[in-house]
């Protein structure tokens, strides 16, 4: 049977991250209220040595919350907590939504804000692979191929996942060492049950996993074409062939998944030292490939060009090209001009290659052999 819940809100809810002391003092009281009148859940991650701790009523976000992340010890000095977001006290409030995304990101956010304060750390919103002892990470916007090319990574014989994403660098820590090291603090990785579309064999491992709003009804699917066929795939629906849910009816469908479940623990790591940088876009008309300069690398991730996805804003939006820097958008404080200078001297100072790669005019196997073969020179 599949282990799937489905959330009030299946997306993420409008946010605030500015909002004034007295109104947030006036709404953590009233949710302290309540999870002290009903049943509630604690539990305490480690987050890159950073403790944050989740209080909530949702048995669905403490199931996520434990498998996703490192135990923090009982006893162990909280830094930042998931009630609530507001300058120094780092703390989130959560109020009637238990889509474990937006959790997961302000938890991550939080322990970034503590990390780049004490550590001068930098925040990507990527993927991260170690190929061979060399660290690749990939900065896209959803729907150009971030996950597909870090699967292809991870399928080379050398390969081994860090993270899908969030990727952590101590930019003090790459000073004394010479070179940057990313790492990630999540135990399992939150994935888009869509991409079991072309990767028949994640259905087993999907099946096993916990899930979130994976559709249970052909009803509820948005990509019916006819009586019985799929307009993703041009064959039968799968609630016609016998299936009881299918993992592409709805694009922000997830599952979360234990890195080693997916291809052996032989292949995970908890670190990489970066050494390429890949960006990814998709459109019918730019260049395969441009190598990247710090100021040409800059440009791109502030112009922040992507297509918008099913699953993801307001659905008359879908399929239109949006704009918003590729910069981590999960931070507390989105200071771009710091984001820029972190990646500026991740290209200048550490040499860290740089790749913009088109993955609309070209397979997905020749992006593939462009990030190799990148990764050779570096």
């Amino acid at each position: 049977m599949l282990d799937n819940y489905v959330t009030a809100s299946t997306t993420r809810v409008k946010s605030d991250k500015n909002v004034p002391r007295s109104r947030f003092d006036e709404l953590k009281h009233r949710a302290e209220k309540k999870l002290n009148s009903s049943s509630s859940f604690n539990a305490k991650a480690n987050l890159n040595g950073v403790v944050v701790e989740f209080w909530g009523n949702s048995q669905h976000q403490y199931d996520f919350w434990r498998l996703n992340w490192n135990e923090a010890k009982a006893n162990s000095t909280t830094d930042a907590r998931i009630i609530s977001a507001f300058g120094v006290t780092h703390e989130s409030l959560f109020f009637n939504t238990e889509y474990y995304g937006q959790c997961k990101s302000w938890a991550l956010g939080m322990a970034a804000a503590v990390l780049e304060t004490s550590r001068n750390t930098h925040s990507i919103h990527g993927a991260c692979v170690d190929v061979d002892g060399k660290g690749v990470i990939i900065v896209a916007p959803t729907g150009t191929g971030k996950t597909t090319q870090a699967f292809k990574l991870m399928e080379v014989p050398s390969g081994r996942i860090v993270g899908d994403d969030w990727v952590y660098i101590d930019h003090r820590e790459g000073r004394r060492r010479g070179h940057l090291v990313g790492r990630q603090p999540e135990k399992s990785l939150y994935m888009r049950t869509e991409s079991q579309l072309n990767k028949d064999w994640l259905r087993k491992i999907f099946d096993e996993s916990k899930c979130e709003n994976v559709v249970t009804s052909k009803s509820k699917c948005e990509f019916t074409q006819g009586p019985t066929g799929c307009k993703l795939t041009g064959r039968n629906c799968v609630f016609d062939d016998g299936f009881e849910w299918c993992y592409y009816a709805f694009g922000n469908s997830r599952a979360l998944v234990p890195r080693e479940k997916l291809f052996g623990l032989d292949k995970v790591a908890d670190e990489a030292r970066i050494r390429l940088l890949v960006l990814l876009r998709r459109d019918d008309t730019s260049p395969p490939e441009v190598k990247l300069d710090a100021d040409d690398a800059i440009q791109v991730l502030r112009k922040g060009e992507y297509m918008i996805r099913p699953g993801a804003g307001p659905k008359e939006m879908w399929g239109r090209m949006g704009y918003e820097p590729w910069y981590n958008p999960y931070l507390l404080h989105l200071d771009h001009a710091r984001q820029e200078e972190f990646f500026r001297t991740m290209i200048s100072r550490f040499r860290v290659k740089c790749l913009l790669l088109n993955t609309g005019i070209e397979s997905v196997e020749a992006t593939h052999k462009r990030i190799m073969s990148a990764l050779q020179t570096c």
